[in-house]
């Protein structure tokens, strides 16, 4: 019986809560959405500030190795028949992937010897922040270190060009003049196996010349479930500055005549930079109205957006994410 008006209490609950969602004023939802919009980009820039550190502590590293080099076990790491050099075993670590599109001689096995230290780094951060799914650092040779360890030689393919990758070339003197961390913002295939996500990046230097490039991973998915999912009864979606859609409700997506968002299934090795398509792009899509709604947010900057969809009519409130250069919508019918 108390099972029961438990259940009855949680649906009133919810009954309430919806309603109350619905009947909020436009400009009360632009403030509760302008408090989601800053907790995103507080939450983000953190992450920024945190891959910038892990830039620095690698450039230490570099300067060290002299030091650091005697103290590493070299055993088990090992070059294996397709020119890769790799860590077969799980000691608690990074797992490391050297493709061999450089053959690797002492010069590359020693970068990967002397960075083993940064592991430190990488499983504090993960223990931190609950929405890193892995931390990593790649090098101009085709380096890859990267927590929590997984089975690379599965996952990658041998004579990987990863400097060719956005979550490197992004890094460089040329996407990234002033040498800071920045976000790779644009969703994208991670070729480690985890699906949709974006990056946090920052360039390490040696003098003048770009050595690599450290990075921390959050997937779509847990965007979704951490600043989705948490309003009853809401639509809400997140859109990149040219109209992609990073994320949103299902209602939405059915709303606006989308495909379903699948997070993206590995058939093979990811060979080349993946992004989602243009199918997925309020901007360019097919009905006036939802282009119209990317023309108010995106050219117009207004924050709230009168618009009739499938014969109804919605107010929509839009708040800018700056340290992502997103924008957050909600829909109110």
């Amino acid at each position: 019986m108390k099972r029961i008006i438990t259940q009855i209490a949680v649906l009133i609950a919810v009954i309430i809560a919806f309603f109350a969602c619905n009947n909020v004023s436009p400009e009360k939802k632009l403030e509760q959405i302008s408090a989601k919009a800053e907790q995103i980009n507080n939450d983000f820039k953190k992450l920024r500030l945190e891959v910038e550190v892990l830039s620095t502590e690698i450039s230490k590293l570099y300067a060290r190795q002299n030091e650091i080099l005697p103290t590493i076990d070299k055993k088990k790491y090992q070059l294996i028949s397709n020119g890769v050099f790799t860590k077969p075993v799980d000691g608690g670590g990074s797992a490391v992937f050297v493709s061999g599109v450089y053959p690797v001689n002492d010069k590359i096995k020693n970068i990967v010897y002397f960075t083993e230290p940064i592991d430190l780094n990488f499983k504090a951060l993960v223990k931190k922040y609950p929405e890193i799914v892995q931390v990593y650092y790649n090098d101009k040779y085709s380096y890859n270190r990267i927590y929590p360890f997984f089975d690379v030689l599965s996952q990658y393919e041998a004579k990987m060009d990863i400097p060719s990758f956005n979550f490197y070339y992004l890094a460089d003197a040329k996407h990234n003049p002033q040498q800071k961390a920045v976000w790779v913002n644009e969703p994208y295939v991670d070729p480690a196996g985890r699906g949709w996500m974006v990056s946090a990046i920052a360039p390490v230097y040696i003098g003048d010349s770009l050595v690599g490039v450290p990075g921390i991973d959050v997937t779509i998915n847990a965007i979704t479930t951490r600043y989705l999912e948490d309003s009853i009864g809401s639509m809400t979606m997140i859109i990149d500055n040219k109209g992609g859609i990073v994320t949103a409700q299902e209602e939405i997506i059915n709303l606006l005549s989308f495909p379903p968002l699948y997070d993206h299934k590995y058939i093979e090795t990811i060979k080349q930079d993946t992004y989602r398509k243009e199918l997925y792009n309020i901007a360019l899509s097919r009905n006036i109205y939802v282009r119209s709604i990317a023309t108010a947010v995106l050219n117009n900057k207004k924050q709230i957006i009168d618009v009739e969809l499938n014969d109804e009519k919605f107010t929509i409130v839009a708040v800018t994410i700056p340290e992502l250069n997103w924008h957050i919508l909600e829909f109110l019918k």
